[in-house]
């Protein structure tokens, strides 16, 4: 291999750095944020919390049935505890599905029941 060839295929292996500042041009500053993955990071961890708020509600809603059954009413306490737990529900869905910028509990208060459902009971 004569000298010039040498220094063209060391020239060639130099180029690719090259493109690397160019694949940084083409990646959009949002995605190398790492607000964006720690959101991402969150979202995923607030959909596992779904499938076990999921179960609360089942066993909520069997006590519910039984308290109905043999007191002929449903208890109060569970009925206020579960308009909590719906609207806590609804935080993390409108958040997991970026209908809202505000993270759910334990970074913001956990939410109030409504006065509206409140007198349904």
């Amino acid at each position: 291999m004569s000298e010039k060839e040498k220094e063209k295929a060391s020239e060639e292996i130099i180029e690719p750095s090259n493109d690397t500042n160019k694949l940084k041009d083409v990646i959009p500053e949002k995605v190398r944020h790492p607000s964006t993955w720690i959101t991402a990071g969150l979202v995923i961890l607030y959909l596992f919390l779904l499938g076990f708020l999921d179960l609360i509600l089942w066993i909520i809603a069997g006590a519910q049935f039984l308290f109905t059954v043999f007191s002929k009413e449903p208890n109060l306490h569970l009925s206020n505890f579960s308009i909590k737990l719906r609207n806590y529900i609804v935080q993390i869905v409108d958040f997991v599905t970026y209908s809202s910028q505000e993270r759910p509990f334990p970074f913001s208060p956990l939410p109030d029941k409504d006065e509206d459902n409140a007198k349904k009971l």
